[in-house]
């Protein structure tokens, strides 16, 4: 600077260096990612030396907060759950998932060892607003949907009902079996992800599976067949990496632990073990391995076969995996990140008509930038103790929301935010 003195000798023009706060950084790195989410740790680092000259910042540092927000993609996987509490879900951030694919409006960061994963807000978002739309990586609809189906009123994938024009029934078939779909699109969708392993005309097999299934009305059984069929084929398309991944990071229970949860599960579970070891049998006997008729020419790997078709408890953490994420009979790769509440701030809807499969995430109030998304996972009319008992039977928590804290009573905010019908 003109006119400056310069410096006497002995002293330094470095500036005192500062050790940020976790807040601090995370608020840094955030913005940093936000702006070029494909930035490494170490170029992330170089964004924040640049931006804050006087901080005194690791790579370490830098590398543990990214990976413990999901900001990164790591083979040192942050997962939640407790190692001597299987009941706890195990969940992890899809490092295979691009979040941005879906919506620039959101981002997946890891809670805490309990909660496992969120879904945040990257910007504010209005209320009313269409967050995100999505379709399931994996769908099996209620049995009356799926029994429609099988009888040609509904497509066997979207269970969207048929048009009818002068009594002829618009649809697309199987090319192989009596089973239709609404469009070609949705006959290749099945037919890639699971149908071409589950139809009975090839497979014949899997006729004896799917009357077990629906002998006891068992939907989660035939979500885990489809999600086995999935792998297969995958597999077989040479992207069965990317495929396990998405299936690995939904949360996780095994359903044994589920079921002790019931206090009848002393009288049933030796019942309901011997179903489980029917269902394997008979899941085995039709996929380990598919016919010849279904034209699969690259086998599961050795240990992955070995470790779905032998092992009970990776048949069991599909059923629970399905059971606790299930969002009316679909496992969506980004809805499944969003936490529950009592009095939520988004909701989800279905935007197609009398179907299921499609769902969209709408802001129930304004949400500023940063802050997590909430659904509810139960009928938001319901008391108390209702609530927390479901809670805690069927997703394996114990609610300590506001709502619940303070035994407050369904508002006209929340009702009128979520359109709830008059009761």
């Amino acid at each position: 600077m003109i006119g400056s003195k310069p410096p006497e000798k002995g002293y330094s023009t470095v500036m005192s260096e500062i050790v940020p706060s976790e807040a601090e950084l995370l608020a840094v790195i955030t913005n940093i990612k936000q702006a070029e989410p494909e930035l490494g740790i170490k170029k992330v680092l170089a964004a924040v030396n640049a931006q804050q000259p006087t901080w005194t910042v690791s790579e370490k540092r830098v590398k543990k907060l990214m990976q413990s927000l999901g900001l990164v993609q790591s083979t040192h996987l942050v997962k939640s759950g407790i190692e001597d509490d299987p009941s706890v879900p195990v969940s992890f951030i899809d490092p295979k998932l691009d979040l941005k694919a879906t919506s620039a409006a959101i981002e997946a960061r890891m809670v805490d060892r309990i909660t496992g994963k969120g879904l945040f807000a990257a910007r504010d978002l209005k209320k009313d607003e269409v967050i995100f739309e999505e379709t399931p990586f994996v769908f099996f609809p209620v049995w009356d949907l799926y029994n429609e189906s099988r009888i040609g009123n509904v497509c066997s994938l979207c269970t969207k009902p048929f048009k009818k024009v002068s009594h002829s029934v618009l649809s697309v078939r199987c090319q192989h079996c009596d089973v239709s779909y609404c469009s070609a699109g949705c006959r290749k969708i099945a037919w890639d992800s699971f149908h071409k392993l589950e139809c009975t005309h090839l497979n014949t097999a899997m006729k004896d599976y799917i009357n077990l299934c629906s002998s006891e009305s068992w939907a989660a059984a035939m979500a885990v067949m489809r999600i086995y069929c999935h792998l297969i084929l995958a597999n077989e398309r040479g992207d069965l990496d990317a495929v396990l991944a998405h299936y690995d990071a939904f949360a996780t229970v095994n359903q044994s632990e589920r079921q002790a949860k019931e206090t009848a599960w002393i009288f049933m579970e030796h019942t309901t073990r011997e179903l489980w070891v029917k269902a394997r049998k008979l899941l085995s006997k039709a996929l380990n391995p598919p016919p010849k008729k279904c034209k699969i020419t690259q086998p599961l790997p050795e240990a992955l076969a070995k470790k779905l078709f032998d092992d009970e408890d990776t048949f069991l953490e599909y059923l629970g995996k399905y059971n606790i994420n299930n969002q009316n009979g679909g496992l969506y790769l980004v809805q499944s990140h969003i936490n529950h509440e009592c009095h939520p701030n988004v909701c989800i809807e279905h935007p197609v008509r009398l179907s299921d499969y499609k769902i969209s995430v709408r802001a129930i109030r304004d949400i500023k930038k940063g802050e997590q998304l909430f659904e509810t996972y139960v009928n938001p009319r319901w008391n108390k103790e209702t609530r927390v008992n479901y809670l805690s039977t069927n997703y394996m928590f114990q609610c300590n929301c506001k709502r619940c804290k303070n035994d407050e009573p369904l508002s006209d905010e929340l009702r009128q935010g979520l359109r709830l019908r008059p009761e």
